[in-house]
């Protein structure tokens, strides 16, 4: 009886089921276990959480710096991976096992050949790493960190805490030149941000008093940025205080083929310091290195720089990281939100930001866009887009026009077109934006022409002949490109024309028109336009600040101006409606 007892013992003891392995978690969350362990459990797993515990195996013997042991197992994985996302996390083993064993060669090919797109967050995460460890042994520390940076969303807790720290070391090492050349408009925000935090501290130049009010401004333009924990204590308030430069330097090309527009900025400057105080001193920037005239304004003691005037000179003032205040005189591509640097410009394209911006106020919603196909044209246009869908939502319908030979059949397409978009070309509509419309299409209710005045005088009566001469004319909105000057014979053609352009053109500030007038009587719209551009650069100096603090607008020749957080100076133009000749106060 005892024996047998015993028996079905030892057979219940033979036969207990071993305890379950637990739920494989992702393939690409922390390794926190040896290898072997991950591998006894994969031996265990059903097949769908088996291929989760190779995986995570695989990655701990290359966390170890074994290169060899999981081949076998990275083979087992290529032959049973099934799902895309399995197959892609194969490619990724890949290039972190060719890695490990230092064949750096043919890790950029086997990164590119994986699909960005369905990889989940932990996967994407590995895959930066790994990007960023190729990157910083290729002695590319800009790019490795531009892929932490990506990576660091991806992130929680101490892994977040770690992969900063990691950011931080490598820009810690970089020259404060290399870290602002880094920024440009192709990189994120948070990425621009840490190249311009870095710049600052790895300034050795910087006085104590520069460098504190550089860190409040970037602090308080990156409230919540991860680099905050490496900011010095702050004192004081950001822009607080209203520039009272005593000693102005203006930076222009007083000769060279630009010598004309340049003193019809210098006159409007000029006219605008009567009466003041303060110094003013201009420098040539015709043929000078920027890093050369911008120490000849240190020497000089400026306290304050107006100008440069072409954006390439922008961008080279902006490399040299000045501890001056700046007004320049352009937008560049880029436009780096820097303490106490300004842009002023009257570029084209900021004009179509304001006639998208008063169109949509005027209750217009489905405005069409008709453009030349040139560069300019395109740029015009794409601008106009982005403001309109800034507003409603929606993308406007663009429509190019090729010349005069064509400009009926494009007109008609124009007007019949859609929001489906052929590609685009000259004559050929390209609804913008992501997503396209949703719900069916609104009629076409207004006009914004991308043209001059001799394009617009041509282009117009088209409008009017294509759909109906009986039918009331669509809204029709310009820019200062298409001025006609009052005095000029009546052009019945253009009445009902709604024109954006500066007060000073529409006979603002009368009693300084009339000085004008006397010492310059031969003077042009464009030489004017140049003149009140310089004379409101000159006389919004003590507003920028507040401006800047989100102070409203002040009037000015230029525009009603505004200055956004990054230091963008914005102008409302004055609209008005062509009336048998005249510019009359319009909707």
């Amino acid at each position: 009886m005892l024996s047998s007892i015993l028996m079905a013992c030892a057979t219940g003891i033979q036969r207990a089921p071993s305890a379950a392995p637990p739920p494989a978690p992702d393939m690409f969350s922390a390794v926190d276990r040896p290898a072997d362990q991950y591998q006894s459990l994969a031996e265990q797993a059903s097949d769908a959480d088996a291929f989760n515990w190779r995986v995570l195996a695989v990655r701990a013997y290359l966390q170890q710096g074994d290169t060899r042991t999981p081949a076998p197992l990275l083979d087992a994985l290529r032959r049973d991976a099934a799902s895309p996302q399995q197959q892609q996390a194969v490619a990724i083993l890949d290039a972190a096992s060719t890695l490990a064993a230092n064949q750096t060669e043919g890790v950029q090919q086997q990164l590119a050949a994986v699909d960005r797109a369905i990889l989940p967050r932990p996967a994407l995460a590995y895959y930066l790493s790994l990007s960023a460890e190729l990157l910083e042994r290729r002695q590319q520390p800009i790019e490795a960190t531009l892929a932490l940076i990506e990576r660091h969303a991806l992130l929680g807790g101490k892994e977040q805490e770690s992969n900063r720290e990691h950011i931080h070391k490598l820009l810690a090492a970089q020259s404060s030149l290399a870290l602002r050349r880094a920024q440009n408009a192709g990189n994120s925000d948070e990425a621009n941000a840490w190249f311009s935090l870095m710049a600052i501290l790895n300034n050795q130049r910087l006085q104590p008093g520069q460098q504190q009010w550089q860190l409040q401004s970037w602090s308080h333009i990156n409230p919540s940025h991860p680099g905050q924990v490496y900011l010095p204590p702050l004192t004081g308030l950001v822009g607080s205080e209203a520039y009272q430069p005593a000693h102005i330097a203006v930076l222009l090309p007083l000769s060279g083929r630009l010598a004309e527009q340049a003193d019809a900025i210098r006159n409007g400057i000029l006219s605008a310091h009567q009466g003041q105080s303060s110094r003013l001193s201009f420098f040539d920037t015709n043929g000078r290195d920027m890093n050369s005239l911008y120490q000849q304004v240190q020497q000089a003691g400026a306290d304050f720089i107006v100008g440069p005037l072409l954006k390439e000179e922008v961008s080279a003032l902006i490399e040299l990281g000045p501890v001056i205040p700046v007004l320049a005189l352009n937008t560049p591509p880029y436009q780096p939100g820097m303490a106490h640097f300004y842009y002023f410009s009257l570029s084209p394209e900021a004009e179509a930001a304001e006639a998208a911006r008063h169109m949509w106020s005027m209750g217009h919603r489905q405005p069409l866009v008709f453009a030349p196909g040139t560069d300019l044209g395109r740029r015009i246009a794409t601008e106009f887009n982005d403001s309109w869908q800034q507003q409603s939502g929606k993308p406007a319908i663009l429509a190019y026009f090729a010349g005069q030979s064509s400009i009926e059949s494009d007109v008609r397409r124009a007007l019949a077109s859609t929001s489906s978009p052929p590609p685009a070309a000259a004559g050929v509509i390209q609804p913008l934006g992501e997503g396209g419309w949703t719900g069916a299409p609104e009629p076409i209710d207004s006009v914004f022409m991308v043209t001059n005045a001799t394009e617009t005088r041509y282009i117009l009566p088209y409008f009017d002949f294509v759909r109906d001469s009986r039918a009331a004319r669509l809204p029709t909105y310009v820019t200062s490109r298409s001025h006609v000057p009052t005095g000029e014979a009546p052009m019945s053609e253009l009445n009902g024309l709604q024109l954006a352009d500066m007060p000073w053109i529409f006979d603002g500030a009368p009693q300084l028109r009339e000085q004008v007038e006397e010492l310059w009587p031969n003077a042009g719209l464009t030489w004017q336009r140049l003149f009140s551009f310089g004379y409101d650069a000159l006389t919004v100096i003590p507003q920028l600040a507040e401006l800047r603090g989100g102070a409203g607008t002040v009037p000015a020749l230029t525009g009603e101006l505004s200055v956004s957080g990054q230091g963008v100076l914005q102008r409302r133009l004055q609209w008005m409606e062509y009336r048998d000749g005249e510019w009359l106060p319009g909707g």
